[in-house]
């Protein structure tokens, strides 16, 4: 087994640093540890703005990753530690025989952590991990997070409980579940680099070669993050067909907004509302691609007073 030295703890490039070992080391037995900066990372097939609630995270500044493989959305911080397990597959799915190594390293440095439903790692029935995967040649990516000292009110107010039924979506929904951070469960107190050593050194057999990418390589990796992971194609692009509609308030006057969106353009817009230029609304949002920084300049130029509330009701 190999691992390799990454201490990047931004989100755009460790997605890309993972495909790039994935798609480049074909022969060999991975394990990764990695961490982010705060961030909401989507799998593949997901609505974004079904899953989180977007004017929220764009006041937090908490940038949007979609990842390769499918699986629902999570949040990350630098209390969060990721894993990634590169091995040989034989095309079936089976999360057990990716997720195994990991509980019993886990249960080797003092984590009662167990198997919870297909993709889950949990304490007791709190969720501590859930995981995705993606096959391709032979082989399969699994990763997955691991709840050390996260911020769980962040992933609450973002995530948890502001899913965004408006969205009338095929894409693949998350579930809700209860989580909690492993640095409750411990005998004793460590801090996130420790509990990452101590991981890493009980998953890896000894023997096991600690690799660094050469400067050319670590080049090919910004290279995917900025023409793949960082594009709107990739990050909205990739968004479900679906139909929004929504009815509240906005300046105390009702307020009704429908509009429909395939490969991130949106089409059909129809707003009804005394307050603003309802016309002139749906003009602006016709034909616009999908993506919160564009829907709030809309607002600003149509109601530069009430932008943040218009743009709760139009995502």
């Amino acid at each position: 087994m190999i691992t390799f030295d990454n201490r990047s703890h931004d989100p755009y490039y460790n997605l890309a640093f993972e495909e790039y070992v994935f798609e480049q080391f074909p022969n060999d037995e991975i394990f990764l540890l990695w961490q982010n900066s705060p961030c909401v990372v989507v799998g593949s097939h997901q609505n974004i703005c079904r899953e989180v609630h977007m004017p929220s995270l764009r006041r937090l500044h908490i940038p949007v990753v979609r990842r390769s493989s499918g699986g629902g959305t999570v949040y990350h911080d630098l209390g969060n530690v990721n894993y990634t397990y590169i091995t040989a597959s034989d095309g079936m799915v089976d999360y057990e025989r990716c997720m195994q190594p990991v509980i019993e390293a886990l249960n080797a440095i003092g984590v009662p952590a167990g198997k919870n439903r297909t993709c889950d790692i949990a304490i007791g029935q709190q969720k501590i991990s859930g995981s995705a995967q993606r096959m391709s040649k032979g082989r399969v990516l699994h990763h997955g997070t691991l709840l050390f000292q996260s911020d769980l009110a962040v992933l609450d107010r973002i995530t948890t409980h502001h899913k965004n039924d408006c969205f009338q979506t095929k894409g693949t929904l998350s579930d809700i579940c209860s989580v909690t951070n492993i640095c409750e469960h411990m005998n004793r107190s460590m801090t996130v680099a420790e509990f990452q050593q101590r991981l890493l050194d009980a998953m890896l057999p000894p023997g096991s070669a600690y690799l660094e990418l050469t400067a050319q390589q670590r080049a090919e990796v910004c290279r995917l993050r900025d023409e793949k992971y960082h594009s709107w194609q990739w990050t909205w692009g990739m968004t479900p067909a679906f139909v929004y509609e929504k009815s509240g308030q906005y300046a105390g006057m009702p307020i009704c907004v429908r509009y429909r969106a395939k490969k991130g353009i949106v089409s059909d817009a129809q707003i009804e509302c005394a307050g603003i230029d309802a016309g002139q609304a749906a003009a602006a949002l016709n034909g616009t691609r999908l993506d919160p920084d564009g829907f709030y300049a809309i607002c600003c130029a149509l109601s530069p007073d009430r932008a943040d509330e218009l743009m709760d009701c139009l995502m």
